[in-house]
Parts: C-alpha cells; structure tokens; sequence
C-alpha cells in the first residue's frame, strides 16, 4: 500500500504530494469564494484548510489514495486538488465507494486543465484502486457534472448532505487497463 502520493505529470501539469508547505496556497484556494461556490457555498477558514491538508496527507498513509495538489508545469503555480477519499460524509444514502473530488481556481477554468488532471488521477485509479469509484456533485455545477460524465461517471441518484438534495454519480470499475 502507498504511504504518499506518487507523482503524476501530464503535459502542462503537476500533480503532487500534499506537504505540510503547502499550507498557505491551500488555505488562499479554499479561502475564494469562486472554488467553493458549488462545494458547500462558504469560504473556508484557515483552521478548516489545515484540517483539509491532514487529511489530504492521512488519506495516502491510511488508505494508499488519497488527494493531489495540482501546479501548473509552466509557472508552478499550485492551482487545485484532485484526488480519492473516504470522508465518511454524513449523508443519506451513504457512499459505497472511494469518492473522487476536485477542484480547479477558477482563473484556470476553460483550459482543459480539469479533464487533463482527472484523467491522470483516472488512469492512476484504474491501476491501484481496483473498486468502482463514485462523486457528489451539486446539480447546479453543470461543468463538474459534464467532466465527471465524460470520464465514465453515471448518475445514479440523488443523496441528500447538509440538508441539500446532491446527485451521486457512479463510475464502474475498468480494470486496470482503464477500458
């Protein structure tokens, strides 16, 4: 089992290890209201992104996956997380699955960079993970919804997490050729 993440590069991105120094890009990406804006509404205190990147890191060491800090080959730029967890959310009903996540800074929206990330994340999955994987994405965020779509995700039904109605997709597991 992996203890940290292996290091994933596609052609314009990084996709890393969470270290303890990335505390303070992590704490701004969460801090915007533009990242949270589907993803529970309210910019995250400081106290709750160190939280955050615990878990990013416990998640590897725990459960051999966990998340990604995503940076842009050309400037290292930290610009997102990408990744699988266990967040033993309290919804109903509850997931079954390791659940993929990600988030991108919206200055970066409409490059590509989000299907080039989950594909790596993807074809990592495919490979280690060995189980179906699922996502909760609010109806409202109709470009998560489409990438999720795109990479084999298939609503399944509606789940309900801090008193709001979320689709739950499911994405079939592909064996380790990703077919």
């Amino acid at each position: 089992m992996l203890t940290q993440a292996p290091r994933l590069e596609t052609e314009r991105l990084v996709l890393r290890q969470f270290t303890v120094d990335d505390f303070a890009p992590l704490a701004a990406f969460w801090a915007d209201p533009g990242v949270v804006k589907f993803i529970g509404g309210e910019p995250q205190s400081a106290e709750a992104s160190w939280n955050r990147l615990l878990r990013y890191i416990g998640h590897w060491q725990a459960l051999g996956y966990g998340y990604w800090a995503v940076f842009e080959k050309q400037s290292d730029r930290y610009i997102g997380s990408f990744g699988l967890q266990d967040a033993k959310r309290d919804l109903t009903p509850a997931l079954a699955f390791p659940e993929a996540g990600w988030a991108l800074t919206p200055e970066v929206h409409g490059k590509g960079y989000a299907s080039e990330a989950l594909d790596a994340m993807l074809q990592w999955a495919d490979r280690n993970v060995n189980m179906p994987l699922c996502c909760i994405i609010d109806e409202e965020n109709q470009r998560s919804i489409h990438l999720a779509e795109r990479f084999g995700f298939r609503f399944e039904h509606n789940v309900t997490y801090h008193s709001k109605a979320v689709g739950m997709y499911l994405r079939p597991f592909l064996g380790s050729s990703g077919q």
